[in-house]
């Protein structure tokens, strides 16, 4: 029969899909490569199944409704339809291309751990959010768990109803839950077929059923940990002693679960208003308050008259009294209401009769010249005033550093070092060693994707995108790629327009601004965007 189908390569299937290539075929369904326009061209791989094998309307209106799911990890379906190739009445499901798929690996090699897990993750997110509509995938197994880019995804050509009698045209396997045909399809047959995969993920074969029908699998050695729990609950033969998705998924992560539970519970409906009013909660320390998520901007970044701007002291404020400790079996001591304001009084009394004499004589000694850090010459020389760096307006330092301002003490402070400002040029900075690694790049300012909230809403898990920027010496974006499509053009588009506006403070070599290349990764959910940049160059 594959002889068949392969001479249908080049032909056009319902005046849509143009076929490029046989991918395979079963003893009644074949796989193609074909184009499309959606407008674009775009790629899918449509699968074809004899109208005369299954009920026709029951199918293509299965087809139909697991087209309007909307899950991260499901493959999506472009379109559904008949079409007829050589005189053969068929049914097609046109659905995501995939790079390849578990089975294409296991022959190869066995999973990892770490690998393991996030493939099970992914299909028990699937299981969870196909369970909860009350649908079934049917047909879990390496050759239906995808990859397109870093993202697992399950077909959708075989979803149907819970509880629905499936006509099995295929042979049985052990991918079949025990009860299977003779039972309705149900979640727990879904659960069997997931523990199958597990352990054929990590030994590369599948469980082997005993011969008594009343034994459950053996589980092989090389299965360990929570993957051993996860694949004994859910090898049972008895349905109703297997794990569901939701048991498995929060024994996969359990703080996730928890987590859920706690949002639930939040959630909740108020009190009904005859119900006596709530207490106001307690006001809120500023301890308590989140901190702004702009970033930083550097001082290099800064005008000249911002950097320069000298900070403006201010008052003391008085302080509450502090809660006292209880550190030993002594009683605290405890100070008069007015003693407090008696002191902060007297603070504010010292400081302004002692600030004044601290910058006047601030004054007087930037005026002296230091013997210590001038050389005899340069102290003997007489100094041109006209031509002298000292007369000229200096301009502020490349990287200012603006010292905090302490509160005025009880007792008048030490003065501070008078600047020196001596009529010889001051020597150049020692140049940086041209072998020494560059300073860091920063992110000055970040552009998050502005998704529609439709868009947002259809999104189950996380979408991620990664988009590769290179930017140039002045810390603009000169260059960005996607390097993570992610499962949606629409939300990798919006990452790639977005990052071009995007401002760096670029790294610096021999106290020069270089380019720098960076990965940006935005992380799309129903709740909202997120970015995390990583400098990778220099």
């Amino acid at each position: 029969m594959s002889e068949v189908w392969k001479r249908w390569e080049g032909q056009v299937a319902d005046h849509k899909y143009q076929l490029r290539q046989f991918l395979g075929s079963t003893d009644h369904s074949a796989v193609f490569l074909a184009e499309f326009r959606d407008p674009e061209p775009r790629q899918a791989a449509v699968k074809f199944i004899s109208a005369d094998l299954v009920n026709a309307e029951r199918q293509l209106t299965a087809w139909t409704k697991a087209a309007q799911l909307s899950h991260a990890n499901l493959l999506r379906i472009y379109g559904t339809g008949r079409c007829k190739i050589e005189d053969m009445e068929l049914l097609y499901v046109a659905m995501e291309h995939a790079e390849e798929n578990l089975a294409q690996v296991l022959p190869q090699r066995a999973l990892t751990a770490e690998e393991t897990r996030d493939m099970l993750n992914a299909v028990i997110d699937v299981l969870v959010y196909l369970h909860d509509q009350k649908l079934t995938h049917g047909h879990i197994k390496p050759s239906n768990v995808h990859a397109i880019g870093e993202v697992l995804k399950l077909s959708s050509d075989t979803i149907l109803p819970a509880s629905e009698v499936r006509e099995m045209s295929r042979e049985r396997s052990a991918y079949d839950a025990p009860e299977l045909p003779a039972s309705p399809y149900t979640p727990a047959a879904d659960m069997w077929s997931l523990g199958v995969t597990l352990v054929e993920a990590l030994t590369q074969q599948p469980a082997d059923l005993p011969f008594d029908k009343q034994t459950d699998p053996v589980i092989p050695p090389a299965v360990r940990d929570v993957f051993r729990e996860i694949a004994g609950h859910t090898l049972r033969r008895d349905p109703k002693r297997r794990w569901t998705s939701a048991q498995v998924a929060q024994r996969l992560n359990p703080t996730a679960a928890k987590a859920a539970v706690a949002t639930a519970s939040a959630s909740a409906p108020e009190a009904s208003a005859s119900s006596p009013a709530p207490i106001p909660p307690p006001p809120v320390s500023p301890l308590h308050v989140p901190l702004s998520k702009e970033p930083a901007i550097p001082l290099a970044k800064l005008s000249p008259a911002a950097a320069a701007r000298p900070a403006v002291p201010r008052p003391p404020v008085p302080r509450a009294p502090a809660r006292t400790v209880e550190r030993s079996p002594r009683q605290s001591i405890v100070l008069p209401n007015y003693v407090v304001p008696l002191i902060a009084g007297v603070l504010v009394l010292v400081a302004i009769v002692a600030l004044p004499k601290i910058l006047r004589h601030r004054e007087e000694a930037a005026s002296k010249p230091i013997a210590s850090a001038v050389s005899p010459s340069a102290a003997s020389a007489p100094v041109d005033r006209a031509s002298s760096p000292a007369s000229r307006v200096e301009q502020p330092p490349k990287h200012p550093v603006q010292t905090p301002v302490r509160p005025p003490a009880a007792t008048p402070a030490a003065p501070a070092p008078a600047v020196l400002r001596s009529s010889e040029t001051a020597p150049a900075p020692t140049a940086r060693n041209s072998n020494s690694s560059p300073e860091h790049g920063q992110v000055l300012d970040q552009v998050l994707p502005k998704a529609s909230a439709s868009a947002l809403a259809s999104i189950q898990g996380t979408v991620r995108v990664g988009v590769k920027v290179h930017v140039d010496a002045a810390g603009n974006v000169a260059e960005a790629a996607i390097s993570v499509p992610g499962p949606s053009r629409y939300f990798a588009d919006l990452s790639l327009k977005t990052v071009r506006g995007w401002v760096f403070s670029p790294p610096e070599a021999d106290g020069r601004s270089i380019p720098s290349d960076w990965t940006i990764q935005f992380y799309f959910t129903q709740s909202g965007v997120r970015a995390v940049p990583q400098q990778v160059a220099p």
